[in-house]
């Protein structure tokens, strides 16, 4: 877990991320992992080549760490299970950046490689961020992703840092350390010890018992993916192959959706995809990624290409004054409990003037008609279909009115939708 920062570290942060930007991948580097690519048929054994730190002069601490793993291999395989969807991707990262292959395993101790799992102190995701060092990192969070729970994003969140705290402090044990008890607090304890004259070695300071135990819990875990027949392991292998691939999406889609033309579970989905909260993936102002298994990838792009119908069911309403979540359940043709799910609501929380929330697209749609049929025969008002590349100024000027009156006549103020039924025109 990872414990608040002050402001010259966000400083130290912004300028790090900066010069990181401008550097290139290093060619030996990359010819470093297409060795290990081509070299290795299971993940572990690419693991063991890339451990770097050693193990504790007295071993004591870390064969008492071993024992629930050693003495229990099923609950280390199942660890080991929820990894394979994303430990080939961190370790070709890792190699990448040079950084000791321990680091992949910060995750067994963090999270037990579940990106889902909930902590007790809001931290989240395969790293473990809490909200605020996770906003200094550039990882958003919003009622639509957290980003913290994203396999990608976090993964180079969480190695970005590393690497500052080990150039901050030259070791990576005093680095690993420093990501669990804070850079703070592991800063202080070597200046004390420098102060003094004493050493300086990870092993030497007086780091709070806790920074200790962490940097021994990985150290335990490499020792017995080192050691493993040592200890009557049976590693349950891992291919060394990706498991996924990556697809931009920029513009909004239905989760649902997503998982039928890609042909995965929902299960599937949300174990790549941790991050989304809601069943529509919203596009801000920059595309979002979506993560589908390798050999899914092409099935879903040929078929969203073909996709004719509207990609979202569900779109924005603004809630008006005196409106209860239980009316507009009403109205749109759906259950409170399903609209409290998907819009984050909590049971007893009332709506506010303004509001945004979620309802379903479908429901709308015949709204809209209606409506707009109704205005048609009274007020002689007209209905455009939104294609693609429409926008409210040039609908605006094509039926000579303004974007504010299409705005008001359609009660929205959001991005236009392809197949989006909107009035505007009226006498």
């Amino acid at each position: 877990m990872i414990f608040k920062r002050n402001d010259k570290f966000a400083l130290l942060m912004s300028l790090l991320f900066g010069i990181c930007s401008l550097l290139s991948i290093d060619a030996s580097a990359e010819k470093l992992v297409q060795d290990n690519l081509q070299n290795h048929e299971d993940l572990w054994d690419r693991i063991r080549n890339g451990f770097a730190l050693a193990l504790p002069p007295d071993s004591k601490a870390i064969r008492k760490i071993e024992s629930p793993y050693t003495q229990k291999p099923e609950s280390f395989n199942r660890i080991v299970a929820k990894s394979e969807r994303y430990l080939f991707y961190i370790v070709e990262e890792i190699e990448r950046r040079r950084m000791p292959m321990e680091i992949a395993l910060i995750p067994v101790i963090e999270s037990s490689y579940d990106p889902l799992i909930k902590s007790n102190n809001s931290s989240a995701g395969l790293w473990q961020f809490i909200p605020e060092t996770a906003r200094i990192l550039g990882l958003e969070q919003n009622v639509w992703h957290d980003d913290r729970r994203d396999v990608i994003a976090s993964t180079e969140a969480a190695l970005d840092y590393l690497q500052y705290l080990y150039k901050r402090f030259g070791d990576w044990k005093l680095a690993i350390a420093a990501y669990n008890i804070g850079e703070g607090t592991v800063g202080k304890v070597l200046s004390k010890s420098k102060h003094k004259g004493r050493s300086s070695s990870f092993h030497d300071i007086s780091l709070p018992i806790e920074a200790k135990h962490y940097v021994y819990k990985i150290l335990a875990v490499k020792d017995i993916v080192a050691n493993s027949r040592k200890y009557g392991l049976q590693l349950r292998p891992v291919p060394n192959r990706p498991y996924f691939d990556t697809v931009e999406i920029h513009e909004p889609i239905d989760i649902p959706l997503v998982t039928r033309l890609a042909n995965i579970s929902a299960t599937e989905f949300t174990a790549l995809n941790p991050a989304y909260n809601r069943y529509v993936i919203k596009i801000h102002k920059t595309p979002r990624t979506l993560v589908l298994p390798m050999n899914k990838k092409e099935a879903f792009l040929r078929n969203l290409e073909t996709y004719q119908d509207p990609r979202v069911s569900w779109q924005i309403y603004h809630v008006k004054k005196g409106e209860n979540i239980n009316e507009i359940a009403k109205r749109y043709d759906t259950n409170v409990k399903q609209l409290q799910t998907i819009n984050g609501i909590s049971r007893n929380k009332n709506l506010t003037l303004g509001q945004k929330i979620l309802v379903p697209y479908a429901v709308m749609e015949n709204i809209a008609e209606s409506k707009a049929a109704e205005r048609l025969k009274n007020s002689y008002a007209s209905v455009h279909v939104v294609k693609k590349g429409d926008t409210l100024y040039d609908l605006a000027k094509r039926y000579g009115t303004t974007v504010n009156k299409i705005k008001r006549w359609n009660n929205s103020d959001e991005n236009l939708s392809i197949g989006q039924k909107l009035l505007v025109s009226r006498s």
